[in-house]
């Protein structure tokens, strides 16, 4: 009998431990199908860049999943020329990415049509921390007080030279404060130099930047006490800026000095790689400051240099510029996206993948924390950052339409470089039209 009992003792027990394990396995199970649901929270990030700069992205990219396993990043880099032309029909179509690279010159357009989500909640409720952001950083993601944007990075744009290239041709190296009568000058010495090599057929002083809205014109504009729009959102400048504009570039183009239509108008949808700058054919060009590395790292047997966009006098015309992170508000998960814009800012492992990208960073803690760690070439954009930081101004942001207007101009560049127009008629031309657009 005392065995029938301890029997049936153990097959109780037995049975209890089953029950037990049964539901341990069972709370397992249903702690594995609720991280599997949450890993299934998968959004989407765009932004423009080029294999080199891929990399980096999805370097951040992969320790963000690493530290949040729940949130799945989709990534979607497009090129500079293609990004804008893309990102406008997804926005259209209410199917951007959760996170979307954003600049200034381009931000009023989706800002003003209600397309970005003001991210000021997500800072308050400690989503997004910027308390390391200094105030007129943090300001510069705003439209019409509304934080629409975040600061990935911190840049200002210069005129890269082929240092290597003028050293060989017998040509003095560029002045970190030159002006415009500087550059038609070391421009077109460098030309008479290749000329004299016999390298003059296919060899330039200076990449054609007449096409160049921004950022090229915009510092011309400024420098002459104005800016490209007014607060009100109408062209800020006048017909006399415009010819004197175009008047500058026609006359180094039919020296010789700048490349023939064509060559430019292929040069202008060339990829970085490809570009006449790094072929070694063309000795000067304009770039944010931020991608003198990438350059660099395209020319290893070349020394490059970086100064400062011509100046009219003493006057600059600089101003703050950078690359941004927003949120549409078609997003289906913009507490995620929020939370991946927080990492991308302010995580330690983040900065020092990301460094300085697209320029110096917007965090002050995280810029200390890279800059230790910069190569020779990246110390050279940050000593210049700095430099060009004490001589800038604010520039206000483009309005509604800026996207069309700059399209227009490079268009009316192209027109005077083909002979299609006289630069009368297309400055005329381009103030008419221009106007219409910003009066939609």
């Amino acid at each position: 009998m005392l065995k029938k009992k301890a029997a049936v003792a153990s097959v109780s027990a037995l049975a209890m431990l089953g029950l037990v394990a049964g539901a341990q396995v069972a709370s397992a199970t249903a702690m594995r199908h609720g991280a599997a649901k949450k890993a299934t929270v998968t959004i989407r990030f765009t932004w423009w860049g080029d294999p080199v700069r891929n990399k980096v992205y999805n370097g951040v990219i992969q320790a963000f999943e690493k530290k949040y396993p729940n949130i799945i990043v989709n990534a979607e880099p497009t090129s500079w020329s293609d990004y804008w032309t893309k990102l406008s029909v997804q926005m259209a179509g209410g199917n951007a990415p959760d996170v979307i690279g954003m600049h200034q010159f381009y931000v009023t357009d989706y800002a003003k049509r209600g397309q970005l989500l003001d991210l000021t909640p997500y800072v308050k409720d400690g989503t997004i921390n910027l308390h390391d952001f200094p105030k007129a950083v943090q300001d510069s993601g705003k439209v019409n007080g509304k934080l629409v944007m975040i600061a990935q990075g911190v840049t200002m744009s210069g005129q890269v030279y082929n240092k290597t290239l003028f050293q060989q041709m017998g040509v003095p190296l560029p002045k970190l404060n030159w002006t415009w009568d500087d550059f038609i000058k070391e421009a077109t010495a460098l030309k008479q130099a290749f000329t004299a090599h016999g390298m003059g057929n296919d060899h330039w002083g200076a990449d054609d930047e007449s096409g160049a809205m921004q950022p090229v014109f915009n510092y011309f504009v400024r420098q002459r006490g104005k800016n490209l729009f007014t607060k009100d959102g109408k062209l800020g400048f006048t017909f006399s800026d415009l010819k004197a504009w175009f008047t500058m570039w026609d006359n180094l183009r039919k020296k010789g000095v700048i490349p023939d239509a064509a060559t430019a108008a292929q040069n202008s949808t060339a990829s970085r790689e490809q570009s006449l700058f790094v072929q070694g054919k063309v000795g000067i060009t304009a770039i944010p400051a931020n991608q003198i590395y990438l350059y660099q790292t395209d020319m290893p047997n070349q020394t490059l240099g970086l100064v400062g966009e011509p100046m009219l006098g003493n006057k600059s015309g600089a101003f703050v510029e950078g690359a941004y992170l927003a949120v549409p508000k078609s997003s289906k998960h913009p507490k995620e996206a929020a939370t991946f814009i927080n990492f991308f800012i302010n995580d330690p492992n983040a900065g020092k993948i990301f460094k300085i990208e697209q320029g110096m960073p917007g965090s002050v803690k995280i810029d200390k924390i890279v800059k230790p760690l910069l190569t020779p070439t990246q110390q050279q954009e940050v000593a210049f950052i700095d430099n060009r930081l004490k001589l800038a101004g604010v520039a206000p942001n483009p309005p509604k339409g800026y996207s069309e207007v700059a399209t227009l101009f490079t268009q009316t560049a192209q027109a005077i470089a083909f002979g299609q127009k006289s630069i009368d008629q297309a400055c005329n031309d381009f103030l008419k039209q221009a106007e219409q657009i910003l009066g939609k």
